[in-house]
C-alpha cells in the first residue's frame, strides 16, 4: 500500500538559513537608508538653521547701523558737540559690568571684534537698542547698541548685544553659534559721504591720533560673520577669509579675518561653517534727524 506525501512537509535547513540571511540583509539595507535618510535631514536642517542665523544677524546689525546718529533736536540738550555715532575695538569681548566698551576686557572668541553705536532716543518709542528696547528721548547719555562676540555657558559663541538700561549695563543673546565677527570702518575724505578706504578699529585708532575727528569721519560699516552649525561634514581643514583673501594677504594689525579650522579646538573641526557679509552706510551723519 502506498504512502500518500502531505503537501508541506516543512522547510529545510538550507532553506531557512537561505531565508534568514535575505532577510537580516534587507533589515541591514532598511536600516542603511534610515541612518542616511536621517543624516541627510540633520544636514539640511542644519544649514537652514545657519541661513536663518546669519541672515539675521545681518538684519540685526545693519539696522542698528542705520539709525546711529540719530539725533532728536526737539529734546533739551541736543545741541552739538555729539559724541561718534560709531566706535569699535578690534579682537575684544566686553564685560557687562563696564562703561560701554571701556575695559578691562575679555578673551575675543576667534578674534573677533566690537562694534559700537550710538544715537538719541524718541518721544515715539521708534528707537530701539540692540535688545529691542524703546530708548525715550530723555534718556541720559542717549541709546546704545553694541555687538560682540562671547561664549555662552556651554561654551557655545554667540552674538551678544550690550546696551544700557534704567540700571545699568546689561547684555543678552542675540544668535548662537556666530563663531566670528569683524567689522571694517568705510572713511569718508572728499564730504561727499563715499567712503574711501576701510580699515580696521586699531588703523583708525592709530591715524586718529593726528586725526582727532577721524571717527566722525566713518560713512559705512563693514562686517563679516562666520556662522557655524552643529552637524559634522567636512573634513576639518577648510579655510575662511572673512574679508577675502586679498585683504587677509594684504595683512596689518586685524587678528580674526582668517580662520583656519587645523588649528581651532579639535571639538569644533569639520562643522558646517558659512560666511555672511554686507555693507551699510549710515544715515545719519552729521547729526541728522531721521
Amino acid at each position: 500500500m502506498m504512502r500518500r506525501r502531505k503537501p508541506f512537509a516543512g522547510m529545510a535547513l538550507v532553506e531557512l538559513m537561505v531565508a534568514l540571511a535575505i532577510g537580516l540583509l534587507l533589515i541591514l539595507a532598511s536600516a542603511a537608508l534610515l541612518l542616511a535618510t536621517r543624516s541627510a535631514y540633520l544636514l539640511h536642517d542644519d544649514r537652514a538653521r545657519i541661513e536663518e542665523s546669519g541672515r539675521y544677524a545681518i538684519d540685526l546689525i545693519s539696522r542698528a547701523v542705520r539709525q546711529a546718529g540719530y539725533r532728536d533736536w526737539s529734546a533739551a540738550g541736543a545741541g552739538g558737540g555729539a559724541p561718534a555715532p560709531v566706535s569699535g575695538l578690534d579682537a575684544q569681548a566686553l564685560r557687562d559690568a563696564t562703561d560701554g566698551i571701556a575695559g578691562p576686557y575679555g578673551g575675543a572668541v576667534n578674534g573677533s571684534d566690537v562694534l559700537a553705536l550710538r544715537f538719541d532716543g524718541s518721544g515715539d518709542a521708534s528707537m530701539h537698542n540692540c535688545a529691542g528696547i524703546a530708548v525715550a528721548a530723555d534718556e541720559a547719555g542717549g541709546g546704545w547698541s553694541i555687538f560682540y562676540v562671547a561664549k555662552d555657558s556651554g561654551g557655545e559663541p554667540e552674538l551678544r548685544c550690550k546696551y544700557r538700561g534704567s540700571r545699568g549695563w546689561n547684555s543678552e543673546a542675540l544668535v548662537r553659534g556666530i563663531e566670528d565677527f569683524q567689522v571694517l570702518y568705510g572713511i569718508e575724505s572728499e564730504g561727499d559721504g563715499m567712503p574711501r578706504r576701510y580699515v580696521s578699529a586699531t588703523v583708525l585708532d592709530r591715524d586718529a591720533a593726528s586725526q582727532p575727528d577721524l571717527w566722525q569721519s566713518v560713512a559705512a560699516v563693514k562686517i563679516a560673520l562666520l556662522v557655524r552649525g552643529t552637524q559634522r561634514n567636512l573634513d576639518g581643514g577648510q579655510r575662511y577669509d572673512l574679508f577675502g583673501a586679498g585683504y587677509t594677504n594684504a595683512g596689518g594689525p586685524d587678528p580674526g579675518v582668517h580662520i583656519d579650522e587645523a588649528q581651532l579646538p579639535a571639538a569644533s573641526r569639520g562643522l558646517t561653517r558659512s560666511l555672511y557679509a554686507a555693507t551699510i552706510h549710515l544715515r545719519n551723519r552729521g547729526g541728522g534727524a531721521r
